[in-house]
């Protein structure tokens, strides 16, 4: 049972976790004082909060939260970014920059949707697009059903790319397909033809018969 100076913790953890759209996992260790001022400054321009915490603690508050899949990351030095904002891109940007001018700072995970995801996923974000590009892609591209909006939206990182590309090459087809008769125009083109050809036979006949 958790003393009630480290269940406040506990419980200031699980708030910023609710309240982020991600947290990311990071390794400092080896980083100085001033650096580390530095990159709180950067993340905190970026309305992005830094704090170290006890990989106990971390744990406990993961699940709480229903949080799967944290703790093999939870080994080592400590620290987590929460960004509230729905631009998943800026905060991995942040510590990527960072972590290629500083090589003590490591990305060890980052949670999204309530899960955990690797440091491969989480650099893969820096990619993202944005949340309104999402958004005119699938209104525009397949003028999807709302419920099909939000779930792109809310789909795991690792599914996200994939889901992406799914939109574009439906989109893609749709463009390619607009000019392409539907088919009760081709059944009406068939019997248009079909009445001159009638026609046509019938013009026929009474000339032979003059």
């Amino acid at each position: 049972m958790p003393t009630p100076e480290k269940q406040a913790i506990i419980d200031e953890i699980k708030g910023k976790l609710s309240s982020a759209q991600i947290a990311i996992l990071t390794d400092f260790q080896g980083l100085k004082v001033a650096e580390m001022t530095e990159l709180r400054k950067l993340l905190q321009k970026a309305d992005i909060d830094y704090k170290v915490y006890k990989n106990t603690l971390i744990g406990l508050a993961a699940k709480e939260l229903g949080i799967i899949g944290l703790d093999k990351y939870l080994v080592g030095p400590t620290a987590l970014a929460f960004s509230k904002k729905d631009d998943l891109a800026t905060p991995s940007k942040v510590l990527k920059d960072f972590g290629a001018k500083h090589q003590h700072l490591k990305v060890k995970a980052g949670i999204l949707s309530n899960k955990a995801i690797n440091a491969d996923d989480v650099n893969a974000l820096v990619n993202l697009p944005p949340k309104e590009f999402i958004i005119s892609m699938v209104l525009g591209g397949m003028q999807a059903p709302i419920m099909k909006l939000l779930g792109v939206l809310q789909a795991p990182l690792r599914d996200l790319a994939s889901v992406l590309k799914n939109l574009a090459d439906k989109r893609g087809a749709g463009e390619s397909t607009d000019n392409a008769p539907t088919p009760s125009e081709s059944q009406e083109s068939q019997n248009t033809t079909e009445e001159n050809n009638s026609d046509t036979n019938s013009s026929d006949q009474q000339t032979s018969e003059n």
